[in-house]
């Protein structure tokens, strides 16, 4: 539990190192809460997927993450009719980024299942491979959606921090050495999403 509220609380904090109590109103600022809650449980799935056992835990985990995702999607989508304009030809680069982030969480999600993952991949090490490098690309391609989309991180300390925490993940042998680290429980991961999406949508409605 203490490493999933470090990466929780590590980029909850970012966003408010600049204009902490700005926000854009209730609804969203806690849409995009659930994204930074998705993105924060990407990164802790990366972390903590170099252990050899825990495989159903992991991906329990996963499973749960792409619903955080898909809550931060269908959040604006089915509460404000405007926002489809935002996945139409010609939208923003970063949107498709963000787009294309989910789409490769969902086959993460999908493909790891046995069944599906011994189609398209014969051995488990070419499975481990190449799960790998989507998630690496996943993150990057979500990263690079919260970050140029500008919102919440409008400076330019706050980006390269976020970034510096995107890579957390790709320094395998690093925590290879550090060790099995616990993973926690879907029910605990969403508990944690709840708290942290609140204070965020909390501090920056509720500021004096």
């Amino acid at each position: 539990m203490n490493t999933l509220l470090a990466i929780f609380s590590a980029v909850f904090l970012t966003t408010f190192l600049a204009a902490p109590t700005m926000g854009a109103g209730w609804f969203w600022d806690a849409g995009n809460g659930f994204g930074f809650a998705a993105f924060a449980g990407l990164l802790y799935l990366g972390i903590t997927s170099y252990q050899r056992t825990g495989f159903r835990a992991h991906q329990l985990l996963g499973y749960t993450v792409l619903a955080i995702a898909v809550v931060h999607v269908l959040w604006f989508l089915l509460g404000d009719a405007a926002v489809v304009e935002y996945i139409k030809i010609g939208a923003p680069v970063y949107m498709w980024a963000g787009i294309f982030g989910l789409v490769l969480l969902f086959v993460l999600v999908t493909i790891a299942v046995v069944p599906d993952r011994q189609k398209v991949h014969k051995n488990y090490p070419a499975f481990r491979h190449w799960h790998r490098l989507l998630a690496i690309i996943a993150i990057a391609s979500s990263a690079f959606h919260i970050v140029v989309s500008h919102f919440y991180l409008a400076t330019w300390y706050q980006a390269t921090l976020f970034i510096a925490l995107a890579t957390a993940p790709f320094g395998r042998a690093w925590w290879i050495k550090v060790g099995r680290l616990p993973i926690v429980t879907p029910a605990a991961l969403l508990l944690v999403v709840v708290l942290f999406v609140g204070l965020f949508s909390a501090i920056r409605n509720l500021s004096l």
